[in-house]
């Protein structure tokens, strides 16, 4: 059974093609990672991006620091 979860509010968060705001999440069920539907900020483009690929940011409201590391290969 597939589920759909909206996210509001949405999540920053940093992916192989950059910054952006998570708005959804898609859960296929057990055998396939859960998809996170991404809004890049640099292009407006929407994307599609699997667990592991994707970095969540702190949530500075409660006084989380940043300490996100992003891989070299995300880098540009």
């Amino acid at each position: 059974m597939t589920t759909i979860h909206r996210l509001n509010p949405t999540i920053d968060v940093h992916t192989p093609l950059g910054y952006g705001k998570a708005i959804a999440w898609i859960d296929y069920g057990p055998e396939v990672n859960t998809v996170w539907k991404v809004v890049l900020y640099e292009s407006g483009k929407p994307r599609n991006f699997y667990d592991d690929e994707v970095l969540v940011y702190p949530n500075a409201m409660d006084a989380e620091e940043n300490n996100l590391v992003i891989p070299e290969k995300w880098k540009k």
